[in-house]
């Protein structure tokens, strides 16, 4: 009974041995794990933070509501009903804002059954006749669009202006922002206006240039919609495609 007793005794120290080592291995294994979410965390951290500030940083384009629209009704003359549907269209250079000609022009030419004359295409005698459109009226704009139609051979001219107001900073410094408005004028060969609008957008320029790409596709969404909205498609004026 001794002897057991003293093996019991004695084997007790060596058990208590294990479990304080089994112990310092769950702790070691616990602020392992905890340090590596920590860094990740860390990590995940930095990352939404750099994203944050470039996106604080970059530049972007909003498009708001059109405003001012105005459509010409359907002319049911005899005349007028032949030469109702419109095929082509010359989008000169915008004034005050020269990607937007070719974004338009992009447009048109992804959405709609146009043939369109972008203005990289339109010649250098055209696009000079477009310096007119800066204070245009309705008149200047139909003997505009005579000219234009006669030279290129299209049904419709778009003639496009931009103004806008001085930029100012943002609150935090990184970025510059101004209001803009782009002006639209649809006018047929024989100098009749078949659209007139007005988009305004705000143009937020920062360190990182813009994603033209993602420009594009908000102003295609933005004009289609509007164009089904005021029946451009169904009068003949801007013919979508059929998906």
């Amino acid at each position: 009974m001794k002897f057991m007793t003293l093996t019991r005794t004695f084997d007790a120290p060596p058990a208590r041995d294990g479990n304080r080592q089994g112990w310092m291995c769950v702790m070691t294994l616990s602020l392992v794990v905890t340090g590596a979410f920590l860094l990740q965390g860390c990590a995940a951290g930095a990352w939404v933070a750099a994203m944050a500030v470039n996106t604080m940083k970059s530049s972007h384009i909003t498009f708001w509501p059109f405003e001012q629209s105005w459509v010409a009704p359907r002319d049911r003359s005899n005349d007028a009903m032949r030469n109702l549907k419109v095929t082509s269209i010359a989008v000169l250079p915008v004034e005050g804002d020269p990607e937007m000609g070719a974004r338009l022009a992009t447009v048109l030419q992804q959405e709609t059954t146009l043939r369109v004359e972008s203005p990289s295409t339109v010649s250098a005698a055209a696009a000079e006749t477009d310096s007119r459109s800066a204070q245009a009226d309705d008149n200047d704009r139909s003997a505009l669009a005579k000219e234009i139609t006669r030279d290129l051979g299209v049904d419709t001219v778009l003639v496009s202006r931009v103004t806008g107001s001085p930029s100012h900073p943002s609150d935090w410094g990184w970025k510059a922002e101004g209001s803009r408005r782009l002006y639209l004028y649809l006018v047929n060969h024989d100098g009749r206006l078949l659209w007139k609008d007005q988009l305004p957008f705000t143009l937020v320029t920062g360190g990182t240039p813009q994603l033209e790409a993602s420009v594009q596709v908000d102003l295609a969404r933005h004009v289609m919609q509007h164009v089904k909205k005021l029946h451009l498609d169904e009068l003949g004026y801007l013919p979508k495609k059929i998906s």
